[in-house]
């Protein structure tokens, strides 16, 4: 029943928001039409060992590239790609445990990180919608999130999806689109299986469901603000690790009978929204706002061992926090400001 809720509201926001956008032409057929955007964004200060307000220094930059590539083939026909890189480091002084009362630049440590992916094909019949084939690939170059060392390129997610899109708004400066289809998703993940972190093992997933998204790019205050945005809703219907899950569950609640059962938890829609507002200063300066919320109560990028021995506490306590590592009842976001260079190469 709620999945079928979901689908049905899905579908209304696409029928209702017909009215009040009017589909545009297509963009006449042509050539490839390239975008290469490259951004750097630096933010540091520091302090003599004897400042005497006690301060330290902070060193935060972030690269970030946007390529796009589209073509409209004919009037049947129109391919969009687009890749977005992104990484940065921060660093702060801290003071030198060999040499105290002076300080050094501690580690940098990792504040943003993102590949992404997007190539859509859409058959652009001039119908109220259009059928579309779309690929995603989302990953990061590293992942940091355990203490034992990082993991290259992990996870990585891709997916395939195929349904209807409505372009609302299609102008060369100005999109609007929504697809409403069905999604596959496969998820391929690493983890380290010592106490050292030397020894790591790869591992799999799948899962399908019902995709829903909104992709907008819009100018506002009369070009002076350029805002990107996307609404991302996957509701799984079917998931590789369900019978592990409930196995999982029962030798959980074995080990420890007040545990909440955690087996139904990846059939909650995720949920990615994103907002990128860019204020151009100047021909190579500008201001960038991003805004993140995420959703995402069960991580598929989750190891889950469902042949532990509930009277192994020490496998148990193992298994157990790998998988609750990969569950987040509340929801994520994150914030950017920045100001720094641009350079529009095409």
């Amino acid at each position: 029943m709620a999945r079928s809720r979901l689908a049905t509201t899905c579908t209304l926001i696409v029928c209702l928001a017909a009215p009040a956008l009017a589909q545009d032409e297509p963009t006449a057929p042509g050539p490839w039409a390239f975008e290469t955007l490259a951004s750097l964004n630096l933010t540091q200060s520091a302090f003599s060992s004897n400042w005497a307000g006690g301060d330290r220094g902070s060193l935060a930059w972030v690269a970030r590239t946007n390529l796009g590539a589209v073509r409209q083939f004919n009037q049947k026909f129109r391919w969009d790609n687009t890749l977005k890189l992104a990484y940065g480091e921060k660093a702060d002084q801290i003071e030198d445990p060999d040499d105290p009362g002076r300080n050094k630049w501690a580690k940098g440590e990792k504040n943003e990180d993102q590949i992404q992916l997007d190539s859509v094909a859409r058959f652009t019949l001039q119908a109220a919608v259009d059928p579309y084939l779309a690929l995603r690939g989302e990953s990061q170059f590293l992942n940091e999130s355990d203490p034992r060392g990082a993991l290259k390129l992990d996870p990585i997610k891709l997916s395939e999806s195929g349904g209807i899109a409505r372009a609302f708004v299609q102008e060369e400066s100005r999109e609007v689109v929504s697809r409403l289809g069905l999604a596959l998703r496969q998820t391929f993940a690493q983890r380290f299986t010592d106490a050292t972190g030397n020894d790591t093992e790869r591992f799999s997933t799948n899962d399908a469901g019902i995709e829903f998204r909104t992709n907008v790019t819009y100018p506002l205050l009369g070009d002076k603000i350029i805002y990107k945005g996307e609404v991302f809703v996957l509701w799984s219907l079917v998931f590789s690790e369900a019978d592990a899950l409930k196995e999982f569950d029962r030798r959980a609640q074995q080990y420890d009978p007040s545990r909440e059962p955690v087996q139904d938890f990846w059939k909650t829609a995720d949920v990615n929204w994103q907002n990128e507002f860019t204020a151009p200063i100047t021909s190579w300066l500008n201001v960038n706002f991003v805004f993140q919320l995420v959703y995402d109560e069960f991580d598929t990028a989750t190891k889950v061992d469902a042949t532990f021995d509930p009277s192994d506490e020490d496998a148990a306590r193992a298994a157990i926090a790998e998988v609750d590592a990969g569950i987040r009842k509340a929801g994520q976001w994150r914030q950017v400001l920045a100001i720094g260079l641009s350079y529009q190469f095409l």
